[in-house]
């Protein structure tokens, strides 16, 4: 009974649930969650500029970030990013576009300290998330015992008594005779899977989510800086893998999944600075993002073959859906010493818990429920904290350095449901621990001119899971990677 203990749950949570759709609990992370990104200096300093400002990307953190500026900007930036070696066929580095914007400073003709100093209105674009991601893992703790074939056997019986198939369900077990990959002959005893000794897992996921925001900011008396951004986002989506197991008995059993996922979606920015002493540079930011509100169209495809030959396939057309991210708060601290020193301090909080999906033509209202209930049941509060400082030996040259702690929104012994009527082919799942980014970077200013270089390394381990088995432990895996990049640019 250890194997089915889960399963008696998700039949009581999917039970209602239709086989149209295949975004689940899991994938809501994916596409909240973001990357430090954005100019050359931003990431450097590791994007804690909340409330020092004078960056054009600091639009996509904090927007009263921009009316620190009094001339006008343009930046180009670019990378290549690193994340080991490639798998199914693709490349483990690629060439990345980063950022590109341009801010308008317009000087108010005030005497200085009174009144409306600067009106700056800035448009930028930049990579919010780049999916880039690549895993070659051999599945541990196995024990002659555990197998994903037993997790699906499951979902067979469940739904050969409930006379609904979803996708990864109907391709393991044809409900016509009742003949297909895993099953005992003889009905009366149900569908059931073989022990395995070893198995094999790849993937490969890669795309991004691109942002513009458009920014206004203005300066009151050098003393409190406002500003508001209308962010746009695009998601471009791409994840394969592929599953070997060997059973005890010597069968070799191969899973391949294909899943694509496309968005576009809009929120709101709203921060302010204050500078509380007077004839200090000492400043207080705040802000505060609305969820992103997403229209997202899936499909997902899948192949299965035992001891190399083809038994079944699956797929499932694009299907439309909304999905909301969460709210976003921050707090930032940021000082300066003479011309020649900066340091800056921020923290973040976003509730994972607070995720959610919602149909879009009233039918599939039960499985968006019970995906919004797995949230829930998922993920927490995630908290952020970002550190950066910056020294100028001489005028135009800058030394940089900035780290980030990301805390995991996992809850502890989170786990993938699959209900058995879902179009959902995939078993596999990680519960993602902290993130660590440590970044330096270099700046120089040549008249209106300046180039800037940095470096990021993140590192993040996580408990995988090739399937869902009661009493199965996790494979440790990592998703570590590096960024170098380059941003020009030019004031006037």
């Amino acid at each position: 009974m250890k194997r089915i203990n889960k399963y008696l749950l998700f039949t009581v949570l999917m039970g209602a649930a239709s086989a149209t759709y295949a975004q689940d609990h899991y994938d809501a992370y994916n596409f909240a969650n973001g990357d430090l990104n954005g100019t050359a200096r931003f990431v450097s300093m590791g994007g804690a500029i909340g409330a020092l400002g004078g960056d054009i990307s600091v639009m996509s953190t904090n927007p009263a970030g921009t009316g620190m500026y009094r001339r006008s900007d343009a930046a180009l930036s670019f990378s290549g990013v690193f994340a080991g070696d490639g798998a199914r066929g693709h490349d483990g580095a690629r060439m990345s576009f980063d950022q590109g914007g341009v801010l308008i400073s317009f000087d108010m003709d005030n005497p200085v300290g009174e009144g409306l100093q600067f009106v700056n209105f800035g448009v930028n674009y930049q990579k919010k998330r780049n999916f880039l991601f690549n895993q070659k893992t051999n599945v541990g703790f196995l024990d002659d015992y555990y197998s994903q074939t037993y997790q699906i056997a499951n979902l067979c019986n469940y739904a050969y008594e409930n006379k609904y198939w979803g996708t990864i369900a109907d391709m393991s077990a044809t409900k016509e005779d009742v003949h297909g990959t895993i099953l005992n002959e003889e009905v009366d005893y149900g569908y059931d899977g073989f022990p395995a000794s070893s198995a094999y897992f790849e993937k490969a996921t890669h795309g991004s989510n691109s942002q513009a925001d458009v920014n206004i900011s203005f300066n009151l008396s050098d003393k409190f800086f406002f500003g508001a951004s209308v962010g746009v986002y695009d998601i471009d989506y791409t994840r394969e893998s592929f599953y070997q197991e060997t059973g005890t008995d010597g069968a070799i059993y191969d899973f391949s999944n294909y899943y694509k996922t496309e968005g576009d979606g809009f929120d709101v920015k709203l921060g302010f600075i204050i500078r509380p002493i007077e004839d200090s540079s000492f400043r207080i930011g705040a802000y505060v993002h609305t969820p992103i509100w997403y229209r997202m169209t899936d499909a997902n495809s899948a192949i299965l073959y035992l001891n190399d030959q083809y038994v079944s396939s699956g797929s499932n057309s694009e299907y439309d859906y909304r999905y909301r991210t969460p709210w976003k708060f921050g707090v930032s601290l940021g000082h300066t010493i003479g011309q020649n020193f900066a340091i800056g301090a921020e923290y973040e909080f976003q509730d994972f818990a607070s995720m959610h999906y919602s149909e879009i033509d009233d039918i599939y209202s039960d499985y968006f429920r019970n995906q919004n209930d797995l949230i829930k049941k998922t993920y927490r509060g995630q908290h952020t904290l970002k550190v950066g400082a910056e020294y100028k030996p001489i005028e135009e040259l800058s030394f940089r350095v900035g780290y980030n702690f990301v805390s995991s929104p996992f809850k502890k012994d989170a786990f993938r449901i699959i209900g058995y009527d879902s179009a959902y082919t995939e078993t596999d799942y990680t519960n993602w621990g902290n993130i660590n980014r440590f970044t330096v970077g270099l700046g120089y200013r040549y008249k209106s001119g300046y180039a800037d270089i940095a470096w990021q390394y993140q590192a993040q381990k996580g408990d995988f899971y090739a399937f869902d088995n009661e009493g199965l432990k996790p494979t440790k895996i990592n998703a570590n990677r590096s960024q170098l990049m380059a941003t020009l640019g030019f004031r006037f």
